[in-house]
């Protein structure tokens, strides 16, 4: 799960061997979990380094405007969302460098350039990637090995250095109880509106709309008939389907999303930057919380393994890619049989009987 919360200091490490290295955003038109990626990698460097960081999130960057800035929240929107990585916060730097007295100075504050932070995220083999792209884009066919390696780097340093704030611990934990106590929970991660316009293979790239993942969420309703089914998506339409099919097994939070092929974040004249950023935060970390998850290639389904390494997975990014036309035709009756069943069961209740699914999960305890 992710990091415990402590409360961030504001001294600065006196035993930091090469100074302070100011992490910020090099990409503006990129998701919330985008930003995570790059103070993920930018950590990593750090420690190689061994800089102190400091996370700085401001209201612009090199190539645009960011997309959760909110004034009404403050200058630095990590401060909104986070603690500071290693207790100082950019605002605690910026006193320090104009108090005359204070032996801090500019040269003591490192940053990379923009074409190094390009390389870092797209072309170092050390960093963190949520799915592969730039030096990794070749990577088509599932790698467990090399999922593993990230998941694992990442979930390292979230432990050691993100943790959140105490406000959005408390609405995380409300949402948890609230929703998903005394329930088996399977998480869906659904990627609509701009998927694609990553740098990577076709095949990942590609949107998995809601009938696909259909036979999967009907064999686990199957075996858990109990169940809720908590959905993440960017999409209304895709939340529309799901709910027409599930009815009231369906969970979601009230959040910003679009019909069409422009994301709610990119939509910047519309909302609260900082809401959409709490948004998406919430509903990884609800994923994350979930008994199983099915999702696609994108870095929201993936931060919620980094969250939770424990959470069992299908992406159907990878999985759909080796599904043969036998399969396929498989997938297809499975789906048939499984809207039968619904139908028996609802004649059933209707009757006053036990109902099938009711009787199976009597006969399974």
């Amino acid at each position: 799960m992710i990091g415990a919360v402590v409360k961030g200091g504001s001294e600065i490490q006196e035993d930091c061997e090469q100074g302070l290295f100011e992490i910020r955003i090099n990409h503006a038109n990129a998701g919330f979990f985008a930003y995570v990626t790059f103070v993920i990698n930018q950590l990593l460097h750090c420690e190689r380094e061994g800089y102190t960081p400091v996370v700085h999130f401001g209201s612009w960057s090199e190539n645009g405007s960011n997309a959760y800035y909110d004034p009404e929240y403050g200058e630095n929107t990590w401060d909104y969302y986070f603690e500071p990585v290693a207790g100082v916060t950019y605002e605690d730097v910026e006193r320090r460098l104009v108090d005359p007295d204070d032996s801090l100075q500019g040269g003591d504050l490192h940053r990379l350039t923009n074409s190094e932070l390009w390389h870092l995220h797209a072309g170092d083999e050390r960093s963190v990637f949520a799915y592969p792209y730039g030096v990794f884009k070749d990577k088509v066919e599932l790698d467990e090995a090399w999922y593993r390696d990230n998941r694992e780097r990442a979930h390292a340093v979230i432990q050691k250095y993100i943790h959140l704030k105490p406000h959005l611990v408390e609405l995380l934990e409300s949402f948890v109880e609230r929703l998903f106590a005394g329930h088996k929970v399977l998480g869906i991660h659904m990627r609509g509106t701009d998927k694609g316009t990553a740098d990577s293979a076709t095949q990942l790239m590609k949107i998995i709309p809601p009938k696909q993942y259909f036979p999967y969420i009907d064999r686990y309703v199957l075996e858990n008939p109990e169940c809720k089914i908590f959905v993440a998506t960017d999409q209304v339409q895709y939340l529309d389907e799901m709910r027409t099919r599930y009815g009231d097994r369906v969970l979601s939070l009230d959040v910003s999303r679009s019909r069409r092929s422009i994301n709610a974040f990119q939509q910047r004249k519309q909302g609260s930057g900082y809401i959409k950023g709490e948004e998406v935060l919430l509903d990884c970390l609800l994923l994350s919380r979930c008994d199983f998850l099915l999702k696609c290639c994108s870095a929201v389904g993936e931060f919620a393994i980094y969250f939770n390494p424990e959470l069992p997975c299908i992406d159907l990014n990878h999985e759909m890619m080796g599904v043969s036309f036998v399969d396929k035709i498989r997938h297809y009756w499975a789906q048939q049989r499984y809207k039968i069943l619904r139908k028996w069961d609802k004649w059933h209740r209707k009757h006053g009987r036990v109902s099938f699914l009711s009787y199976r999960k009597s006969k399974t305890e």
